[in-house]
């Protein structure tokens, strides 16, 4: 994939940018044990929830997989190429699917969660109601998250390894880091997000510092 050198940082700013989005949402997001459709215990979010979800989460899926996507398939130029375009166009998908999910949430549970628009019965029944028929976001979140998200980024980790273009403990490491995701222990869930942001960024950041894939991948001036 060629692309520009001006567009290069562009790239590696969306991947690092959405990837430390990303991680504060998914650190800062209540557990995901929590009844999200009980107002008592969403409540405590009520002053946080509209921002965490519409200026944190959101964005940040959103241009974390975009840059993911751009920056594998610069990284994997040379050998696969087709693997990492075919990947990062069904994680760049999902992402933008679960940001637009995200967003509905975060604007439905802030609008449920304010007493200034409705009051705590008339909110705790808008949840209630809500789960008795969430299919306007919870397909596409599941979908994204447990299919679509997965198996794009599962490619792009073995283009990585196909091109060698980054030492290979690093889609290794990511890899290990979404399989221990399946793992239900929430104690490992903080651990898991940072290890995972840090291999990613650091996958972004090879793109700057590899210096042959980046002449073989990008015509000159």
């Amino acid at each position: 994939m060629s692309l520009p050198r001006s567009a290069l940082p562009v790239a590696v700013g969306l991947l690092v940018l959405g990837t430390v989005l990303r991680a504060v949402f998914l650190l800062w997001h209540p557990p995901f044990t929590t009844d999200f459709y009980d107002y008592e215990q969403v409540s405590a979010y009520a002053d946080s929830w509209y921002l965490m979800h519409m200026a944190v989460g959101a964005p940040g899926f959103a241009t974390m997989f975009v840059g993911l996507a751009a920056v594998t398939a610069v990284l994997c130029a040379e050998r696969g190429g087709l693997l990492a375009v075919i990947g990062g166009a069904l994680a760049a998908a999902g992402g933008l699917g679960f940001a637009l999910a995200l967003a509905a949430e975060g604007a439905t549970w802030g609008w449920a969660l304010d007493p200034a628009v409705i009051d705590a019965e008339a909110g705790a029944q808008l949840l209630r109601g809500i789960e008795t028929g969430p299919q306007l976001t919870t397909p596409i979140i599941l979908a994204a998250d447990t299919a679509v998200i997965p198996l794009g980024v599962l490619l792009q980790l073995i283009a990585l390894l196909l091109a060698g273009s980054v030492p290979r403990w690093l889609p290794i490491a990511v890899l290990v880091v979404m399989l221990l995701g399946l793992v239900p222990v929430p104690v490992l869930d903080g651990p898991r997000v940072v290890l995972e942001s840090v291999a990613l960024i650091a996958i972004g950041l090879f793109v700057v510092r590899a210096r042959r894939p980046l002449r073989a991948a990008v015509p000159a001036p």
